[in-house]
């Protein structure tokens, strides 16, 4: 196994992306500045796409490998790449710069000026990490290595949204438009959804349960101002179409690159995780997609369980050696089966609890030994 291109291409992009630094901080940054950076990063990875494709091949059929997914950045100030370190062998975090790219690719009367200061924050972690932990992470523009024609992935995506849609409202729909001819208001959508997407159906980490349908949507909506502003003068079926499709969408994108790359999900988002939990069981009759997604169930309760403010208490590359010689992902899973637990159905927290065992007992004796 080779990955020299892989280890190779880390620096070349930091001194790629130390190189926007100060026009990104500068005062007059506007949303084309932005823009043309994002071409200079897409034409930096696009001149390297064929042999990476090769490389992450390779290192995805010898290794274990853990995606970032869900959110636009790793995050180290909040000390993320702890948790996100902790399990698994090699950790891949796809470009947070090209994540945001298509907040910069609208017309300009609904550009949000608020997504720069988001690109500065994925701009800043995106330095940290290549500047101060280099070697225990790979920056790669994921996307661009999984997809090979971008129309068929499009195609596919809406495919899987429909069905989803028609799983919400026991419908067979064969396009979008059929449910627009038959649905205009939320009253409409709501009496006729079942009572599992009815209760399960949320846009606010379940903060929105209990709510009308109108309400989640609207509440929604008024808190995303992209969102609000693309569905100005929208019907309520299309306000609906919008919201909901930003989260399943999202979650298929999710589910299709990672079984295309060969990695498993990293998902810390609570609405992110929740729809996962919704639509898995249209995957897991496949063998690798069932394995996948019950690695990222472990992924998630772990973020879950796991007190940050402890392990921080060791220093970073002492951790990832721990990490690495303890194997906390397969002692993890190996109890998860003798235990005979079906993470798919229950057993939340008797796995907490084994995370509790397996992981935080080994990081609790290491701190007091530190502690001598």
């Amino acid at each position: 196994m080779t990955i020299r291109n892989i280890q190779k291409s880390q620096q070349e992009y930091f001194e790629l992306v130390k190189s926007f630094k100060n026009k990104i901080f500068s005062d007059d940054i506007n949303q084309q500045d932005i823009a043309m950076i994002l071409d200079e990063v897409l034409c930096f990875w696009l001149d390297k796409k064929d042999i990476l494709r090769i490389e992450l091949n390779s290192l995805t059929s010898h290794r274990d490998c853990v995606m970032l997914s869900g959110a636009v950045y790793l995050d180290i100030n909040d000390n993320e790449h702890y948790i996100f370190k902790a399990l698994g062998e090699e950790h891949i975090i796809s470009d947070p710069l090209l994540k945001l790219e298509p907040f910069f690719r609208v017309p300009i009367h609904i550009f949000n000026q608020e997504s720069i200061e988001l690109f500065r924050r994925a701009f800043r972690d995106t330095m940290d990490i290549l500047m101060q932990i280099q070697n225990s992470f790979y920056i790669m523009p994921i996307k661009i290595l999984a997809i090979n024609d971008e129309n068929e992935n499009i195609e596919l995506l809406q495919k899987f949204f429909l069905n989803f849609l028609n799983t919400a409202l026991n419908e067979d729909f064969e396009q979008v438009d059929g449910f627009f001819k038959k649905y205009n208001t939320y009253s409409e959508i709501e009496n006729r959804m079942t009572s599992f997407f009815k209760k399960n159906l949320t846009f606010d980490e379940y903060s929105d349960q209990g709510f009308s349908l109108e309400t989640k949507v609207e509440t929604y909506i008024n808190s995303q101002n992209l969102i609000r502003t693309l569905t100005e003068g929208k019907s309520e079926a299309e306000k609906f179409i919008l919201s909901l499709q930003n989260y399943v969408t999202q979650i298929s994108d999710i589910l299709i690159t990672a079984v295309l790359t060969g990695v498993t999900p990293f998902i810390r988002s609570r609405p992110t995780f929740h729809y996962l939990t919704i639509v898995m069981y249209t995957f897991i009759e496949d063998e690798n997609f069932k394995n996948m997604i019950e690695k990222s169930i472990v992924y998630y309760i772990f973020h879950n369980t796991v007190n940050k403010e402890s392990i921080v208490q060791i220093d970073f590359n002492e951790f990832v050696k721990i990490s690495r010689e303890q194997q906390f992902l397969n002692s993890i899973l190996e109890e998860i089966r003798d235990q005979e637990i079906n993470i798919f159905e229950t057993g939340v927290e008797q796995v907490s609890q084994i995370i509790e065992d397996k992981f935080c007992s080994v990081i609790d004796n290491v701190i007091k030994e530190n502690k001598l």
